[in-house]
């Protein structure tokens, strides 16, 4: 209390999110992660080019497990309603009622939300002494496999904790295992579809005051300067009177991303004499004749093709 305002007001604004990383956690230690000592133990299988191959196995996979007294499957899956995320958990065992898990968290991406939804169901399963081999079953396979990545990344926070539980559950028997399978839900897999739905359809009401994660700061961050590139972008004259706007099939102009490079560069971006070409066209600043008009009027901006009185873009 005897702190002065201006120390008070920075304590305030940090505490509005909390962090997501665990860097002096034993589980980063080199030497001591599960992938150095237990890299035989869990395995992915992601989705093939043969998707019904892929989903036929999934399916006998999951008959041999549920007909297993030792095994038990994980079923999750998360959804973001009005910045309400809702993680869910199916834990299907042998002869046993479903074990359902939920839980709702506010101001978090996705991403985590999908993690958080493994990290459950894996505490679940790995509780029971029984079980010897688990299978979970995802349409974020990607984000599973945060879980053996020792690098420093937004996820820490979860990941360490499924380490830790797998690294004793794996420690109790040397047939003990864990396999994450690919289900995309556009498959609507019976399954999955109905953990699915359980996220989509729960309605969550937002309650302030609340934090966000770090993950989520950068986000809105992301999402906030985005919008100012794209408003800035379609008000200024800094790109010119003469600027193409691309097109997609709807024949709507393509927004402006930078993920994976953006729309436009994903198009050309692997060839540099045709990235040139693609810019000179956009900008209309090409060697034709529109141009040659403007700047060299002396030279000849007639059409090639001699339709057209001058060479245009």
């Amino acid at each position: 209390m005897k702190l002065k305002s201006p120390l008070i007001d920075v304590d305030d604004k940090r505490n509005k999110f909390f962090p997501s990383f665990s860097f002096f956690n034993d589980e980063f230690n080199p030497g001591k992660h599960i992938v150095d000592i237990f890299s035989d133990c869990y395995s992915f299988h992601l989705r093939t080019l043969n998707i019904k191959k892929h989903m036929k196995n999934l399916e006998e996979t999951t008959i041999r497990a549920l007909s297993d007294l030792f095994s038990s499957i994980i079923v999750s899956d998360a959804s973001i309603k009005n910045q309400v995320a809702t993680s869910i958990s199916h834990i299907h065992s042998f002869n046993k009622p479903i074990v359902k898990t939920l839980h709702r968290a506010t101001n978090v991406t996705t991403a985590k939300a999908e993690l958080f939804a493994i990290r459950c169901g894996i505490n679940q399963a790995v509780a029971d002494p029984s079980i010897k081999h688990i299978v979970v079953i995802t349409d974020s396979l990607h984000i599973a496999r945060k879980i053996f990545d020792s690098s420093t990344h937004l996820y820490q926070i979860h990941s360490a904790v499924i380490s830790s539980e797998l690294r004793e559950f794996f420690s109790k028997g040397s047939l003990n295992c864990i396999k994450f399978w690919d289900c995309p839900s556009k498959q609507q897999w019976a399954l999955h579809q109905m953990v699915n739905k359980e996220t989509k359809n729960l309605v969550s009401i937002l309650s302030l005051p609340c934090k966000s994660s770090w993950d989520f700061c950068k986000k809105s961050e992301c999402d906030s300067i985005l919008l100012q590139w794209k408003m800035t972008f379609q008000v200024s004259d800094l790109r010119g009177k003469n600027f193409l706007d691309l097109l997609g099939d709807n024949l709507h102009p393509i927004k402006l991303s930078y993920s994976k490079g953006g729309p436009w560069l994903l198009q050309f971006g692997h060839s540099n004499s045709l990235c040139a070409r693609a810019t000179r066209a956009i900008t209309n600043h090409a060697p034709i004749g529109k141009y040659q008009l403007r700047f060299f009027p002396r030279e000849s901006f007639t059409c090639p093709c001699g339709t057209y009185p001058i060479e245009t873009r």
